[in-house]
């Protein structure tokens, strides 16, 4: 039976959140487990026909663009070339589409909510139900395993993928790359007295660049990256068991723990992990009770805030408004990429 051809007006919306990296960071790179959030700001995508020979793809990251695209001509953008060129199919005719990830940002600024991670999961889960409904096939969505290999090419070959696992299920995860490469993912969920709030430095930062620098590090330094690897990885994995149990007291020691790890390794390698910025603002915790650390590969960004009493956490997050730092309002967000085909 020939393939039908996709259906006058049929549209694709899709979408995936932003994430919070709370245990793991740096260390899930050599096989230590790693605890992240989805958060409720999310990503947008919609792809549908354009009705000329022409494709057309505005971007807003947050300022918005427009991208002309010849027929059979890469738009020469890296993330949606990336997904147009490792995943099967091809659009059965001229496309029109928007890439949102406004929400990811704030006052122009990244936040470090793994923005490009959630931008590529939402275009691609977008793009293969485009492509494969127009050639009348049933609808498949990218796995966990090509959206990571999808993102890593992206980044130049860096990363984990724990940006892209929370974009893809949602929720609170345990992630572990086994063999250095697969994607290991449980469900876990923070203890229940445990509430959160993220806390915006000022400045953005360059997640591949501190990558970078923390591999030719344990490369010049093996045996003191080992070292610091083995105690990292044992919080880690402590943390997870903790949540795991619903254990809020030893899940908050070992967040702490594991942000005065990554002052220690931002030390070690050169680079300021945890910033001047993110120092000021866990002095405030400190005089509410509150547990403090960056998010993710540090440098700027957000910084994470956790407490089991919701009123020291309020108060806290009072003091940093009042002393020039942005409390960015965030809920956890159950559901991962979402796929839609809409009609007109």
């Amino acid at each position: 039976m020939a393939a039908s051809r996709p259906a006058a007006g049929r549209r694709i919306a899709a979408s995936a959140p932003g994430k919070l990296a709370v245990l793991g960071e740096y260390a899930v790179l050599d096989g230590a487990p790693a605890l992240v959030l989805a958060v409720d700001r999310r990503c947008r995508a919609r792809i549908g026909p354009s009705g000329s020979r022409r494709s057309t793809l505005e971007t807003r990251f947050p300022e918005p663009a427009r991208h002309d695209v010849e027929p059979g001509r890469q738009t020469g953008m890296a993330l949606i070339d990336a997904a147009a060129t490792g995943l099967p199919g091809a659009s059965p005719e001229p496309w029109s589409a928007v890439l949102d990830s406004r929400e990811l940002f704030f006052d122009g600024r990244k936040l470090g909510l793994g923005s490009s991670a959630a931008a590529l999961c939402a275009w691609a889960g977008a793009w293969a139900a485009w492509t494969r409904g127009g050639a009348g096939l049933a609808a498949s969505r990218p796995s966990l395993e090509q959206l990571i290999e999808l993102h890593r090419r992206f980044q130049g070959g860096s990363g984990s993928g724990l940006d892209v696992a929370a974009a893809y299920t949602g929720g609170v995860i345990e992630f572990r790359l086994q063999a250095g490469t697969l994607p290991q993912v449980g469900s876990v969920r923070l203890p229940n007295s445990v509430g959160f709030a993220g806390i915006f430095a000022g400045r953005s930062a360059s997640t591949p660049d501190l990558v970078a620098r923390y591999r030719s590090w344990k490369t010049e330094r093996p045996t003191e990256a080992a070292e610091r690897q083995r105690v990292m990885e044992d919080i880690a994995e402590g943390g997870c068991a903790a949540a795991r149990h619903e254990d809020s007291k030893e899940f908050l020691r070992a967040v702490d723990l594991y942000g005065r790890q990554l002052d220690v390794l931002g030390r070690a390698i050169g680079a300021d992990i945890v910033t001047v910025e993110h120092r000021a603002i866990g002095e405030h915790a400190r005089r509410f009770g509150v547990t403090y650390k960056v998010s993710g590969a540090g440098g700027g960004d957000l910084g994470l805030a956790l407490a089991a009493d919701d009123d020291a956490l309020r108060a806290f997050e009072r003091a940093v408004g009042d002393d020039g730092y942005q409390v960015i309002d965030l809920c956890l967000d159950r559901q991962g990429m979402v796929v839609e085909e809409q009609a007109e």
